[in-house]
């Protein structure tokens, strides 16, 4: 499947480039889908990963606001008492991949309702291409294809996963 990447120019700050992905023919990029969809029973933990996002446009995306989820990343992590509080399922999950402090992909997301996201039929969609993408960014970037250090790095950059 042929991926290409989009710059999130209202999220992008002077410390952070934000990205997004389209995949295939889809003219939707992830994000907007995650964007898209309603949280009912999850709004405390939607409004914090959106605050969450904000903040990493201020600070950098540095590694502590994020959960490690195979080769990519979750956001946002959050405290015991809302994941006490929550008996249903395992939570929020918005899927990303940190490639440095001032580089971040956010992805599509849903509802963790497995403690194996590839048991979750909510998630496992959004886990599977999150981890394919981020193993192939860390190839492009070992073949030199790819350069996290200079502006716009993404901008016109395709991968097959």
């Amino acid at each position: 499947m042929r991926v290409t990447f989009e710059k999130i120019d209202e999220l992008s700050t002077s410390k952070v480039e934000f990205y997004s992905v389209k995949l295939g023919d889809c003219s939707l990029a992830e994000f907007q889908k995650f964007d898209n969809k309603e949280f009912p029973q999850h709004l405390e933990e939607l409004q914090i990963a959106y605050k969450t996002i904000k903040e990493i446009g201020k600070r950098g995306a540095r590694s502590y606001f994020f959960k490690f989820e195979s080769a990519a990343h979750a956001l946002p992590i959050v405290s015991q008492a809302i994941m006490d509080a929550n008996k249903e399922d395992f939570g929020l999950r918005l899927y990303c991949i940190r490639l440095t402090d001032n580089v971040l992909v956010l992805l599509n997301g849903d509802i963790k309702t497995d403690i194996n996201p590839i048991n979750c039929k909510n998630v496992k969609e959004h886990f599977s291409n999150a981890n394919k993408i981020a193993k192939r960014l860390d190839k492009g970037l070992l073949d030199r294809e790819i350069n996290y250090q200079t502006i716009d790095c993404l901008i016109n950059y395709e991968i097959e996963i």
